[in-house]
């Protein structure tokens, strides 16, 4: 009598690698992904923390002195990650005595890039309000 020998076949076995291969390549660049999503929204937090602390100085300078400009007044060395990185400041004036102020951070070569708008309006009063 003839014995029955165990083991899988090859075709078993090569359907088995190409479930693991896809498996594998699925993973793969699901954690891929999810790097770069990871990434991307660190830069977005950088980029907007600065923007803030931009706003604040825009908001807070006289109304005259609102003028646009290539640089920002406040510090940019949260921006380290993003280099190189361009900012800039648009002055539009749509009425007399109000300044549209959009202050704008370009990264990756300009592929990338982050806007905060804000409104100044002259009040005749102190900096503050």
């Amino acid at each position: 009598m003839r014995q029955r020998q165990r083991g899988f076949t090859l075709v078993e076995v090569l359907v088995a690698l190409l479930i693991l291969t896809l498996v594998i390549t699925t993973s793969l660049a699901a954690f891929v992904e999810r790097t770069r999503r990871l990434r991307q929204a660190n830069e977005i937090v950088l980029a907007y923390q600065a923007l803030a602390n931009e706003a604040e100085y825009r908001r807070r300078i006289d109304f005259a002195a609102v003028a646009p400009s290539t640089t920002f007044l406040s510090d940019t060395t949260v921006l380290a990650p993003l280099e190189p990185f361009a900012t800039e400041v648009q002055v539009a004036a749509p009425k007399p005595g109000v300044k549209n102020v959009t202050m704008i951070i370009r990264w990756q070569h300009g592929d990338r890039q982050a806007k905060l708008g804000i409104v100044r309006v002259d009040t005749g009063g102190s900096t503050l309000w």
